[in-house]
């Protein structure tokens, strides 16, 4: 294969895409890296409240040179993410692609873990996933056929202390990516995940917390965290068409750290 070919093979011009939890680091990243690869998106919140964040990024998807369009929604409540993908089909006229950066992070100690906290931890980091998933993927096995990759922490991997709730609802979200790649692998639905190492985000306690900080850095591979920009290469691959066998799967970006024993 020569190799302008096979760089077609990575193209996603003209693809319509949604992302969900665009405010987020790792959403806007990917929002942007698809518009860069070429493909239009539709930029989703996973919480409302994010209007200004998401306007900005619109912007910068447009000085791109394509279309891009906000939909605010709580991911949280199906009638928004149905509507979010019924919004990116009417805007963009399909639903190519669906990225899910659905993460609410919560670090406790598991004995002082109550009933509340954690139906708060399923609902925002498991139940908003299948929910993304089953409402893109009703619509990609409708139209013939689409990409569907789910950000999820390489805690789904590997147990770490006061995180056990998170990590189990990460988990549950490759199992779920998983799964779904089986049941729609003859519709032409492919599902796959991007696994993440300690990414530089506010909201982390790698960042907000000087002291966890400067240990896990000494601990990490590459003693440094990862800049969300740094999915780009993983991300491209998997929504393009030389990744149309590759489903079920799921890349890491963690800079080694699923090596340590």
């Amino acid at each position: 294969m020569a190799v302008n070919e096979a760089l077609r093979e990575f193209s996603i011009e003209g693809r319509a895409a949604l992302v969900v939890g665009a405010e987020l680091p790792l959403g806007s990243a990917a929002a942007q890296i698809l518009a860069e690869a070429g493909a239009n998106v539709v930029l989703a919140s996973q919480e409302p409240g994010n209007d200004n964040l998401l306007k900005d990024l619109s912007k910068k998807v447009g000085a791109l040179g394509r279309k891009t369009a906000v939909k605010t929604q709580s991911a949280i409540t199906r009638a928004d993410l149905s509507a979010s993908v019924d919004f990116t089909v009417k805007e963009l006229g399909a639903l190519d692609i669906a990225v899910h950066v659905l993460d609410v992070p919560f670090f406790a100690p598991a004995e002082a873990t109550d009933d509340i906290a954690f139906e708060k931890v399923i609902d925002n980091n498991l139940k908003t996933c299948w929910m993304a998933c089953q409402e893109a993927g009703r619509t990609m096995v409708q139209r013939g056929g689409g990409v569907i990759v789910n950000i999820v922490s390489i805690m789904a991997e590997r147990g770490v202390p006061n995180a056990s709730l998170y990590a189990a609802a990460q988990a549950a979200v490759l199992s779920l990516t998983r799964s779904l790649a089986l049941e729609w692998a003859r519709k032409n639905v492919r599902v796959n995940a991007i696994e993440m190492g300690w990414v530089e985000d506010e909201r982390s306690p790698a960042v907000k917390d000087e002291q966890f900080s400067q240990s896990l850095v000494k601990y990490l591979p590459e003693q440094r965290l990862l800049k969300p920009q740094e999915m780009g290469g993983a991300l491209l691959y998997l929504v393009s068409p030389a990744a149309a066998y590759v489903t079920g799967q799921s890349v890491a970006i963690d800079g080694g750290l699923l090596c340590r024993v």
